[in-house]
């Protein structure tokens, strides 16, 4: 076993190394590869009913007098940030909608306030100032609300929705100070469609404040892929659309039920092991992925502590 000695009297060079070793594990190229396979979509069948949805919600929102909204529940990895942020970049050009500004996305926090809410619309509207106090939450909450009306925006995305779920017993009078009120006067003064994104904390709109319930139109669910026909025209899909490096591997019966049961079927934690496999085929200067490059990949993406047996066999 070797080590490696720092000495403080010559810092500069320590710090070169340092930097060198940060640098050195992947080459330009293969991080280059690697970024094309993070930046893939594949519209598979559960996200194509959720950006319907999406697309129903943001065409209606202002239009009629009458709340729109929807609660995306899913586990952890299934997309729901996935296809809010896909919504928003695919959104065409609109008269009445300043570009960029019709949809806002927003990440909730455990205990979130009102004044965090508003706060979280200002930073989307791009306002120089975005810090609420408690005792400046109505004033900047009309501004807000300006601001969207003015942007156009027609539909705000709460991610982490989960943090709004009722939690207890608590009092009737409390329950106007709470993000869900401010959410409700969104959806009545502005227009705004609201759409929930959460995990499994959040399955239904009975666990949310009555009169934001009231306001979403129902629930969509997304699931992790069960290895079968779809999780195979998936791997198959995604495979055709990447050009950096062959992924014809995953076509292969084996090879498709060793990923999922590396990833569980999870979009997340494929593209974490897809992108890892990238890497390391491209830097191996192999011009396609190989069923070695994938038992790596697991080796580096789940560490030394994964009990269960590595999916694509041992050396």
């Amino acid at each position: 076993m070797s080590f490696d000695i720092i000495d403080p009297a010559d810092w500069d060079d320590e710090e070169r190394k340092i930097q060198a070793r940060r640098m050195a594990m992947y080459s330009i190229a293969a991080i280059t590869a690697a970024k094309e396979v993070t930046r893939k979509y594949v519209i598979f069948p559960q996200l194509k009913g959720v950006l319907a949805a999406f697309d129903r919600i943001y065409q209606l929102s202002r239009q009629l007098d009458l709340p729109q909204g929807v609660l995306v529940s899913g586990p952890p990895g299934s997309s729901k940030s996935t296809v809010a942020k896909y919504f928003m970049k695919s959104l065409p050009p609109a008269a009445d909608v300043v570009d960029g500004f019709g949809a806002i996305y927003m990440r909730m926090r455990p205990g979130a306030s009102a004044g965090f809410i508003v706060s979280q619309v200002l930073k989307g509207l791009h306002h120089p100032f975005t810090n609420v106090r408690q005792d400046r939450v109505a004033p900047m909450r009309d501004i807000a609300c300006e601001g969207l009306e003015h942007k156009g925006t027609r539909v705000l995305f709460i991610d982490e929705a989960q943090c709004l779920a009722h939690r207890g017993k608590r009092m009737a009078e409390e329950r106007d100070t709470t993000a869900a009120n401010l959410l409700r006067e969104l959806a009545d003064t502005v227009g705004v469609g609201i759409v929930l994104l959460a995990d499994q904390r959040l399955q239904s709109l009975d666990q949310l404040d009555p009169g934001l319930a009231d306001r979403l139109s129902g629930t969509l669910p997304l699931k992790h892929f069960e290895d079968g026909s779809i999780w195979a025209a998936f791997l198959g899909e995604f495979a055709r659309t990447v050009k950096a490096v062959s992924l014809a591997v995953l076509t292969e019966d084996k090879v498709c039920a060793a990923t999922h049961a590396a990833t569980k079927g999870g979009r997340r934690a494929f593209i974490r092991l897809i992108s890892e496999a990238v890497l390391i085929a491209v830097d191996d200067n192999a011009s396609a992925v190989t069923v070695s490059h994938l038992r790596l990949a697991f080796e580096r993406t789940t560490g030394s502590g994964q009990i269960a047996p590595n999916p694509y066999g041992s050396e």
